[in-house]
């Protein structure tokens, strides 16, 4: 009887167990990991070596290929103009200049143009006069009381008068070769006074024009300023206005508004060379008028002497 051999079973594997079997997984684990790509790549890697490789190929392509046909362009010879159009436009611009009027025909068109418009057309006067010279500074006007007339700003040649705002007066003498109807201001009425020793007292110890209590020479006349300097140089007293062309005076046509009178202080002195005037009456209000040989006249008031100078 023959025996058959006896085969030799592969032995069953044992399960890994313990610790082999756990760094088993966790390699396994690992791999998995990479393979799908939780894991971060090394900035030195091969992988991020090989990612800007890749970047920079690209950015060079791309600039080649927008520069090289603009390079191409710019070496190409600009188109050659055949002749045939050189000689058409040159025709076309000859063909413009014979139709353009000369400039004599042109200048002479619009002349007679505007002369035949200004025979149609009435000249009209313009709406505002032309300015001539500096402008002019600001103005300042007041108003006279109701009841005193217009103020006559004319001198004796018929011309307009000026106000005199300027100018050095010596002691004791008097500006020449202003007329007497003109106007001056308070300023220059106060220098030549004062120069000629005549002094000013007002109230309420301002120049102001519009108020009553103020003592002002503004706009007063240049002729009654000058009667003043004669009065006072006649009699040799010491004189002080105390009215002049401010508010508060009697209206009318030689008043103290429109510059003709004066009121000063009296004193001894003063009633001496008044009164050695010949007398010329009584006025409506009781006061004792005298008239000196220049035209003054003087009337006696209660407190001072109203002088008129015509």
């Amino acid at each position: 009887m023959i025996k058959e051999p006896v085969r030799s079973r592969p032995a069953p594997r044992r399960p890994l167990t313990g610790g082999i079997h756990v760094k088993h997984l966790q390699r396994v684990h690992g791999l998995v990991r990479h393979a799908v790509g939780r894991r971060k790549p090394v900035p030195h890697g091969p992988a991020f070596r090989l990612t800007a490789l890749v970047t920079g190929l690209a950015v060079a392509t791309t600039t080649l290929a927008v520069t090289a046909p603009a390079a191409s362009a710019a070496g190409k010879s600009p188109p050659h103009r055949p002749a045939s159009a050189a000689k058409t436009t040159l025709a076309r611009a000859a063909a413009l200049m014979t139709f353009r009027r000369p400039a004599s025909a042109a200048r002479a068109s619009d002349q007679a143009f505007r002369t035949s418009g200004r025979q149609r057309t009435r000249a009209r006067p313009p709406l505002m006069p032309a300015l001539t010279g500096p402008s002019p500074g600001p103005r300042v006007t007041t108003t006279a009381p109701p009841d005193v007339p217009p103020q006559n700003n004319t001198s004796q040649d018929g011309k307009p008068a000026e106000a005199t705002t300027s100018g050095t007066v010596e002691p004791g003498t008097l500006p020449e070769g202003i007329p007497e109807s003109r106007r001056v201001d308070h300023r220059f009425a106060e220098v030549v006074l004062r120069a000629n020793g005549i002094r000013r007292r007002s109230t309420g110890g301002c120049s102001d024009r519009m108020i009553r209590t103020c003592t002002s020479f503004e706009q007063i006349r240049w002729g009654t300023i000058k009667g003043l300097v004669r009065f006072a140089r006649s009699s040799g007293c010491d004189i002080v206005v105390t009215g002049g062309t401010e508010r508060g005076h009697a209206g009318g046509p030689y008043s103290h508004w429109n510059g003709y009178k004066a009121d000063i202080s009296p004193n001894r002195c003063v009633d001496d060379a008044v009164e050695r005037h010949p007398f010329a009456g009584v006025r409506g209000d009781g006061a004792r008028l005298y008239r000196s040989p220049d035209g003054a006249l003087f009337a006696r008031e209660s407190d001072h002497w109203d002088i008129t100078f015509r």
